[in-house]
């Protein structure tokens, strides 16, 4: 029984309430008489049983109390910390205060919380302390903590100069006395308010755990969300591929197909038993060896496995056959059947602690990341490495790799994931650029040939007019614009995969040779900065950072320069732009915000090292700069700190970053790709 008096204090074996008239379990009562009367017990025992004292509880009752007075005649503990009741423990134990202790020692605090309640209401003074030092006392000037003693009295306001003037023994004795009740009571009050820190830790650890299980659980969501989107894209793709090739059948006849393929198998391959001879064992390796090359071949002669997602071997030969114009080839590629439908979007990176590490691919590359980008948190990886000339895809939920690309002859230098279409362009140092389809690349990437996972099939087109290295590229609704060392600026069709204008930016190379590139292998072995080290482009407007260290914005429609933001003394490396800010980074070591709609410079803070990438959004800031771990500036509260950063001395060092909604993929110089939750 616990809370005498409430209703449904005490609930049956079945846990239901009882609240009948006269029953046991009922402690409702009009008055005192029907009070203690039910059917299980008169009202005798009844009374025995609800007022019932334990000898504890008694033991803690004062020996002295008149019933007026709350205050105790006696002290309420020892020195030792002992009780002096009966029931008092060995000595060298502490005795928790008890009830009625603890109420009394309340009393000071409730009366003194009540009187400054009353000053804080009378006092307009102390309003405008509150507001002038919002963080606390600890903010206040020296003058306020140097009175800090002033704020206590002693017992019955006993001024602290009488005590020293007095010569009396009986007021000094009862001066004593009453500090040693008040250090007693302080005690108390002591171990109430540990009590109560002690009870939240302990919520805190519960609150704590329950969101460990709350997390997990949308965590499982979220993989079942990507599980159903994987297997809706799948079922869409493979319906665009039947649609494409005619090879779509009816339910009935694949289901007759399939049965007559596996009557067939049974018939030519009966299943291995482990029935045999005594002493003439089999050897089961090269009977198994035997069935699966008899299987091989089989499947060979197969048109086509519709129980699986991917590609046949079969199909993957009819699509080498057919041969189409690139031109085409893009024209039929670029449509809504190759549009992205997704209708959910990671959130779980919200959820995790900011600065911790989500996940790693240590050996992602044999040598340092040169660039990437992703689709969305947890979504599709593209990464490229140093001296590799082909492209790496990534599952980021599953942490495993689930594509590889082949088509460049030489090392890629820059590459962009597009948000509406499951496609990938990328840009190297063999002068083209390759757009790719990353549906089929999946594909491809699951047939069980080494031909097929180095071909070039999911390329889609190459753009080819460049007569130098590709160094930047960006492509916004339908265009495409590449920046190479050839000095000029091309903007590509995306639908017709055409030319439509060049711009020459041979006045941008005029910059001096930067040194402090050599040393950080930003994109290529050579010593000099590119002329194009980033740009970006969104529908007639275009920004460019070149080797001059001024970062320039051009109208598309007439080619012309609107607009040049000078103050970088060396060459840019990254720049990224939104609705009202652009942010550029440079080999000067500094970071720069510009305001867009005036032109002129909001902000720039600078580094130790050169900034090799950068990437932001409303909330944050990220840089590479050479170092092992990457600069994040908070924009809200103006505050850098670094994620990922290493104690370890020849650690590697972080050299490209992408960030979105708080997910951030950096690349590292051992060929190391990481995710943290920014």
């Amino acid at each position: 029984m616990t809370n005498l008096g409430s209703e449904g204090a005490v609930v049956n074996f079945k846990g239901r309430n009882h609240s009948e008239t006269g029953s046991f379990q009922s402690l409702r009562s009009t008055n005192g008489k029907t009070f203690f009367q039910n059917k299980f017990a008169d009202s005798k025992t009844s009374f025995k049983v609800l007022s019932y004292l334990s000898d504890d509880q008694l033991s803690d009752i004062p020996n002295e109390f008149d019933g007026t007075n709350l205050s105790l005649s006696k002290r309420l503990l020892t020195q030792d910390g002992e009780s002096n009741g009966k029931s008092s423990k060995r000595k060298g134990q502490r005795a928790e205060p008890t009830l009625f202790q603890g109420f009394e020692a309340s009393l000071p605090v409730i009366n003194e919380t009540l009187h400054g309640e009353d000053k804080l209401l009378k006092n307009e003074e102390d309003f405008k302390t509150i507001d002038q030092y919002p963080h606390g006392h600890l903010d206040k000037p020296e003058t306020d903590q140097n009175d800090f003693n002033d704020q206590f009295t002693l017992p019955h306001g006993i001024d602290p100069k009488r005590i020293t003037d007095s010569y009396s023994l009986s007021f000094l004795k009862n001066v004593s006395s009453g500090v040693i009740d008040n250090l007693d009571l302080l005690e108390i009050q002591k171990k109430v308010a540990a009590s109560e820190i002690r009870e939240l830790d302990y919520k805190l650890e519960r609150l704590k755990f329950m969101r460990e299980l709350v997390f997990k659980r949308i965590a499982k969501i979220e993989q079942n969300e990507l599980f159903l989107e994987n297997n809706l894209n799948i079922a869409k793709d493979r319906i665009s591929f039947l649609q494409e090739y005619g090879l779509q059948k009816d339910e009935h006849d694949a289901h007759e197909e399939r049965k007559e393929n596996e009557d067939d198998a049974t018939t030519d391959h009966p299943p291995y038993f482990l029935d045999r001879d005594e002493g003439q064992p089999q050897d089961m390796t090269e009977s198994t060896l035997n069935v699966h090359q008899s299987n091989e071949n089989s499947t060979l002669e197969t048109d086509m496995n519709v129980t699986s997602p991917m590609l046949s071997k079969s199909i993957y030969q009819k699509l080498k056959v057919k041969d189409e114009k690139p031109s085409k080839k893009l024209h039929e590629f670029y449509n809504d059947k190759h549009k992205k439908h997704r209708k959910t979007y990671p959130t779980l990176q919200q959820y995790y602690t900011r600065g911790s590490q989500i996940s790693s691919f240590p050996n992602a590359h044999d040598e340092s990341i040169i660039c990437l980008d992703f689709d969305v948190p947890f979504g599709t990886l593209a990464t490229a490495g140093h001296l590799d000339h082909s492209v790496k895809l990534w599952n980021l939920s599953k942490k495993k790799q689930v594509g590889q690309m082949t088509g460049h002859h030489a090392s890629i230098n820059c590459m962009q994931l597009d948000h509406h279409y499951n496609m990938l362009i990328t840009g190297g140092r063999d002068a083209v650029l390759k757009l790719w389809d990353l549906s089929l690349a999946y594909q491809l990437y699951q047939e069980d040939t080494e031909f097929a996972a180095h071909s070039e099939e999911s390329c889609v087109y190459t753009f080819d007019s460049h007569v130098d290295e590709i160094t930047a590229l960006s492509f916004n609704s339908g265009h495409l614009v590449s920046g190479s060392q050839d000095r000029t600026l091309r903007q590509w069709d995306l639908t017709t995969g055409k030319c439509v204008q060049t711009i020459d930016i041979s006045f941008a190379s005029r910059g001096q040779p930067s040194n402090s590139l050599a040393s950080s292998s930003l994109l290529s072995p050579v010593v000099e900065a590119p002329v194009v080290g980033s740009l970006q482009c969104f529908d007639a407007a275009l920004a460019t950072g070149t080797k001059d260290g001024v970062v320039r914005l051009w109208d598309m429609r007439s080619g012309k320069t609107i607009r040049s933001l000078e103050g970088h003394t060396d060459a840019i490396t990254s720049l990224k732009f939104d609705s009202r800010n652009l942010v550029t980074g440079s080999l000067d070591r500094s970071i720069r915000i510009w305001d867009l709609r005036t032109g002129t410079l909001a902000d720039a803070f600078a580094y130790e090292s050169p900034v090799l990438a950068l990437d932001f959004d409303l909330q944050d800031i990220v840089a590479a700069v050479g170092e092992n771990g990457v600069k994040v500036f908070d924009r809200e509260s103006e505050k850098h700190w670094v994620c990922a950063q290493s104690e370890e001395e020849n650690a590697s060092i972080s050299q490209f970053v992408k960030y979105k909604n708080g997910y951030l993929i950096e690349g590292r110089s051992n060929g190391e790709v990481n995710a943290w939750a920014i």
